[in-house]
């Protein structure tokens, strides 16, 4: 069995027949589980208004599906961030009335020039991309959070992704930020109780020593404590398709990895208004450019 993980944008009707709504904020989780596994669907609720919504959506993805059918600058936004997000596996659903050769023009020489141009059924392309999903149960266990709440008489709860390892009823991690040691009091996979959950997999765990107040979206279950980086030091990337206007030192968002945070670019560095977590690379936002996604800094790891 696999867990394979999905992002949709602008495709309602297509998956309905694929996925169930699960969870709704600024993104919407859906999920399916049957004999040949586990999926998850992120679609960006809130998007185009709120452009983390995207980033958010996207960041955990083994396989994008996107609307092509619409050649709009919120397509181009799309292509631009699985483009630098290096989302190398998807395809464009599009139908009788799509340029499909423009749309080839546009990717030509991008992470996504080999999406498949999609116009069948909904359940016949999942049905061959399953086993796109490459989780990593090797290495430390590492858990993303992406939301969180009390619950009457098991305390503090969270639902997130195992990225790495194996999670363990009983094992105690740190929570980062803000470093403090947890134990993991129980794992539900789907509703169901486990004592244990592989890389890839979709989890429910109530957390011993945990309250919600130090808890925020992209916190982390780790084996060891993590220092926060109030600058990132690194190689700053943009995209071809931004303009020089949009390169320019300044006021920069730093994204991905369910992270959104404000700072100021000079060259190859940002300072951060408030510590991040440390990852290999950030997409860098810029809300009052067009487009907004404007590149990516590869960090110098210390």
């Amino acid at each position: 069995m696999s867990d394979l993980k999905l992002y949709a944008y602008d495709l309602e009707d297509f998956i309905k027949s694929i996925v169930k709504k699960h969870t709704e904020s600024d993104v919407t989780i859906y999920g399916r589980k049957d004999e040949d596994g586990n999926v998850t669907l992120f679609s960006p609720l809130r998007y185009p208004d709120k452009i983390s919504s995207l980033t958010d959506s996207m960041t955990l993805s083994d396989y994008c599906l996107i609307n092509g059918r619409m050649m709009n600058s919120f397509l181009g936004e799309n292509i631009i961030c699985a483009d630098l997000m290096k989302k190398k596996n998807g395809a464009f659903i599009v139908d009788s009335f799509t340029d499909t050769e423009k749309l080839k023009s546009i990717i030509k020489g991008s992470n996504l020039e080999d999406y498949e141009m999609y116009g069948g059924n909904a359940m016949e392309l999942l049905a061959r991309i399953r086993n796109s999903a490459m989780p990593n149960n090797e290495g430390k266990v590492k858990v993303v959070i992406d939301h969180f709440f009390k619950v009457k008489s098991v305390g503090t709860v969270i639902l997130g992704f195992v990225l790495s390892g194996t999670l363990k009823k009983h094992q105690t991690l740190f929570l980062n930020p803000p470093g403090i040691q947890v134990q993991v009091k129980s794992i539900q996979m789907n509703d169901v109780d486990h004592d244990e959950a592989p890389a890839g997999s979709r989890v429910g765990i109530a957390l011993k020593n945990a309250d919600i107040e130090e808890i925020t979206r992209g916190s982390l279950l780790e084996e060891e404590k993590t220092d926060l980086l109030s600058e990132i030091t690194g190689s700053v990337k943009f995209h071809k398709a931004i303009p020089e206007e949009g390169r320019k030192n300044g006021e920069v968002f730093v994204a991905g990895h369910f992270i959104y945070s404000r700072g100021i670019m000079e060259g190859n560095k940002i300072t951060m208004d408030r510590p991040v977590l440390p990852w290999d690379d950030y997409i860098l936002i810029k809300p009052n450019s067009k487009p907004r996604v404007i590149g990516r800094i590869e960090r110098i790891s210390e």
